[in-house]
């Protein structure tokens, strides 16, 4: 009697022994998984932020934002005995950089001034090449950074691109003939100020992409025998009046 009545009591506690551990395990089991999920990157924005390199920057932009836009230009004089010969020395500098003579003017027998344009690239080699068909009697250099005005008006183009067609936009929808005149009116004032931003950035950037090269050359004047002789005597004449000079 009593081995009956303790075999469903042993059934009954083993039971629910069982239930309690099975519900402990579920619970630990989701407790798991809500932790899984919190540690994941997707969800966890600062472990995705903290796969980008802080400070990272875009190297190409970089350099293109440091290019500078400078306009160069020189003068230069030299002397030399034959204009002719010098002259053509002068053409075959400006070809060989692919460059182009813009401007020639002289007097016969005496000079020939070349205004030449050569790529920017090619500016400095052109030059000392320019420089050495004579004998160097002046040279003068120019360089403008017009790097500040080219981005201010590259950014009001940008607003004004903007603006245009926002008024297009206008005028699309106006039904009055007042209303469709003022938009009109003010249409065209922007235009103006756009064609002459764009005229401006087509000069500068002719003028940053060539450099401007200013060539002069003189005939180098040649004594005889009692030329040099006359100009002996003077050198000694001044020299009795100025010491310093």
């Amino acid at each position: 009697m009593f081995k009956k009545m303790i075999l469903p009591l042993l059934l009954v506690s083993q039971l629910g022994l069982t239930g309690c551990a099975s519900l402990h395990s579920h619970d630990h089991q989701d407790e798991g998984y809500a932790m899984m999920e919190m540690a994941s990157p997707a969800a966890s924005p600062m472990m995705m932020r903290s796969k980008a390199a802080p400070g990272h920057i875009n190297q190409p932009m970089a350099d293109q934002q440091a290019e500078r836009k400078l306009i160069k230009r020189s003068w230069l004089t030299v002397k030399v005995t034959d204009l002719s010969a010098a002259e053509e020395q002068a053409k075959q500098v400006v070809e060989k950089h692919q460059g182009y003579i813009q401007n020639t003017h002289g007097e016969q027998d005496k000079s020939f001034n070349l205004s030449i344009r050569v790529p920017q690239n090619a500016y400095s080699n052109a030059l000392a090449e320019l420089r050495s068909i004579g004998e160097l009697a002046s040279e003068n250099e120019s360089v403008e950074d017009v790097t500040t005005e080219f981005i201010d008006n590259q950014a009001r183009l940008d607003n004004l691109y903007k603006l245009r067609e926002r008024i297009q936009n206008l005028l699309s929808r106006a039904d009055r003939v007042e209303e469709i005149l003022k938009i009109e009116r003010e249409l065209n004032r922007i235009q103006s100020e756009i064609d002459r931003l764009e005229g401006r950035m087509k000069y500068l950037n002719s003028q940053v992409d060539y450099a401007s090269i200013d060539f002069n050359a003189e005939k180098q004047t040649t004594y005889g025998p009692l030329g040099y002789f006359f100009m002996g005597i003077w050198w000694g004449v001044e020299k009795l009046f100025v010491w310093d000079s």
